[in-house]
């Protein structure tokens, strides 16, 4: 026989199964990503680097792009236009733009102060930097990539429950490969000067030998500029980490004032 609960009478307060898979989810994946990603490293460093090598090249590219560079990421080598081009220049910016304005519409306002963010720095690479800064810039981005694509890619984790990231489970994929790719530039930049990578291979003199030898900058200035790129990284990381966290906490001393008041859904993404 089939009871009916009472017109008035409240669901109870204890947060759902989804709920709760999905606020511990939340709580352990980041760091124990990062914690992983580091054991890695240590014990199997030539399999990470076959991976994170790509995250690396990507670095260069999309550094190139935003200073006005075509370029096209390859295994170990990114070949890089010799002139800059302001067809891809505005090619790039429109993309942006077009971007922006659909996540505007969207509401996804994290998505449209990443894009607005985004066009400023190409805007400032593309217009305000000479040649040689931006080719300093472009290798540089190498590791720097490491640090920035591969905290983008773990942000991913927060993508909202309806994109095909997360239906497909690809935020799981994304978020090993960046946290494998953004420990691997940081065991070298937080190691000292021995575990910095000089010298030349068959592409070439490698990017800190360019930097130090051909450019002119000191060693310190550059472990120091790896450095801080990977703390204000781990920092972004952090702050995404607690709102993430904090969006599925489930507030039962809300529901107990307000129990007819919604609650964010299991799975809701930041952006």
């Amino acid at each position: 026989m089939c009871v009916q609960e009472p017109p008035g009478a409240s669901a109870p307060s204890q947060p759902s199964a989804p709920g709760r898979q999905e606020f511990l989810c939340r709580l352990f994946a980041i760091p124990s990503a990062l914690i992983g990603a580091r054991l890695m490293v240590a014990l199997v460093p030539a399999v990470v680097r076959m991976l994170s090598m790509w995250i690396h090249e990507a670095g260069h590219a999309v550094t190139a792009w935003l200073c006005g560079y075509s370029a096209v990421p390859g295994p170990w080598f990114t070949p890089v236009g010799s002139e800059r081009s302001r067809v891809l220049t505005a090619l790039l910016a429109g993309l942006i733009v077009f971007g922006s304005i659909r996540a505007w519409r969207n509401r996804r306002w994290v998505l449209v102060a990443a894009g607005g963010a985004v066009l400023a720095v190409q805007l400032v690479c593309s217009f305000k930097l000479y040649s040689d800064q931006a080719q300093q810039l472009i290798i540089f981005g190498g590791d720097a990539g490491c640090f920035v694509i591969g905290s983008v890619l773990m942000t991913t984790f927060y993508i909202r429950r309806q994109s095909i990231i997360y239906e497909n489970s690809l935020r799981w994929a994304f978020l090993i490969i960046g946290a494998l790719a953004f420990m691997d530039a940081f065991a070298v930049w937080s190691g000292g000067v021995g575990s910095i990578p000089f010298g030349e291979n068959e592409n070439g003199m490698s990017d800190p030998s360019v930097l130090t030898e051909t450019y002119g900058w000191n060693v310190l200035l550059l472990m120091g500029r790896y450095h801080r790129l990977a703390i204000s990284c781990l920092t972004c990381l952090a702050v995404i980490y607690l709102v993430g966290i904090a969006t599925v906490l489930p507030d039962r001393r809300s529901r107990a004032l307000a129990p007819s008041a919604p609650r964010a859904r299991a799975g809701e993404g930041l952006y």
